[in-house]
């Protein structure tokens, strides 16, 4: 039996519990947002996707580079220059590894 006494502890602790209830529905409703709130296979598998996508794409990016630049050097007429010089330095090494 309440008392008077007693009616703003209830309502209080009434209060209390709705805002755990919507507390805990808040945290429920956040992990199936948060990245890292998955399994952590889930998380293992997410994360080397992620890490293929980058290097595929990196590799992809780089090689686009540097077909566009050889494309624009060889338009430039300068890559015989850099063949010749490569040539030159590829000498230099072996004469330097024959000294040793």
């Amino acid at each position: 039996m309440e008392t008077r006494q007693d009616e703003p502890l209830v309502k209080e602790l009434e209060r209390l519990t709705e805002a755990t209830t919507a507390l805990a529905q808040e945290v429920e409703r956040l992990q199936r947002w948060h990245p890292l709130a998955g399994r952590l296979r889930h998380l293992l598998w997410r994360g080397f996707l992620q890490g293929v996508a980058s290097g595929l794409g990196r590799a992809v990016g780089a090689t686009v580079v540097l077909a566009l630049l050889v494309w624009l050097l060889g338009r430039l007429q300068v890559v015989p220059v850099l063949g010749e010089w490569i040539a030159r330095l590829m000498e230099a090494v072996q004469s330097a590894q024959q000294g040793f």
